[in-house]
């Protein structure tokens, strides 16, 4: 009976942390503690110097779904989801010692071989479920803030997202030794606004640093040398701090 519970207790935060299917998509962004909790748990590493920016999109890796509803999306939310996006697009086969490290504080914690080979066998088959679902659908969204777009460009009428500029790389808190960049920066590094009231409303939220980005994404490959995801942006939403959706654009700026 003790052995269930124990069982029980710890499959729970290994199933909050890997629910990555079945979320609805939220129209306006998430207000409140949840914005708040995800710019406090994620970060931003940039480019050391010397590095090259990212390249669009590789051919031959897979493409994503460009009419999935983004309502299908789940949101990302942990360092746990990305390393489960990692060893979907990496396609190399799982560690299962080292994922029931990162997912029970049991097993990390006790060193009865006995009691750890019961407890790996429990978790196993939760993780090859979970592996197969996020495989299956490699899609989440994230929100992001902070100075993510730059000063309106005239001659370009429109702009730069400095979100996406170089080969910088995001990640959480709760396992920040797998990450994410984005593999086709360069598509949605730049939005057109060529309506100047429009212009005129991002520029003033732009200057007070009113803006979150709501990112759509594919989980494309995989780095192996940095346990890093290479996501393709599909869909980008600019929403102000009350939650309202000014702008929405695609790769290449549409």
């Amino acid at each position: 009976m003790n052995g269930d519970k124990n069982r029980k207790a710890m499959l729970w935060p290994i199933m909050a942390a890997l629910a990555l299917a079945g979320c609805g998509d939220k129209q306006a962004m998430p207000g409140g503690n949840e914005a708040a909790s995800n710019d406090v748990e994620a970060g931003r590493e940039e480019a050391g110097p010397g590095q090259a920016p990212a390249a669009a999109a590789t051919p031959g890796l897979p493409e994503p779904d460009m009419d999935k509803p983004l309502s299908t999306y789940p949101e990302l939310q942990s360092g746990q989801q990305i390393m489960l996006l990692y060893i979907a697009a990496s396609k190399l086969p799982p560690d299962f010692g080292k994922l029931a490290e990162q997912f029970s504080q049991e097993y990390r914690n006790t060193s009865d071989g006995f009691r750890r080979n019961d407890l790996l066998q429990s978790i196993k088959p939760q993780l090859e479920r979970q592996i197969a679902a996020v495989a299956a659908a490699p899609y989440a969204w994230m929100l992001v803030s902070g100075a993510t777009v730059r000063a309106y460009d005239f001659e370009r009428r429109g702009f730069p997202v400095s979100e996406f500029d170089g080969d910088s790389s995001r990640y959480f808190n709760d396992n920040y030794n797998y990450r994410l960049s984005w593999a086709n920066g360069p598509q949605v590094q730049f939005v057109r606004v060529p309506d100047e009231a429009k212009a005129r409303e991002m520029e003033a939220l732009r200057n007070s640093n009113s803006l979150k980005l709501k990112i759509y994404f594919f989980a494309q490959s995989a780095d192996l040398n940095s346990q890093t995801v290479k996501a393709y942006v599909t869909r980008v939403q600019i929403y102000d701090l009350d939650g309202r959706l000014v702008l929405e654009y695609g790769p290449e700026g549409g």
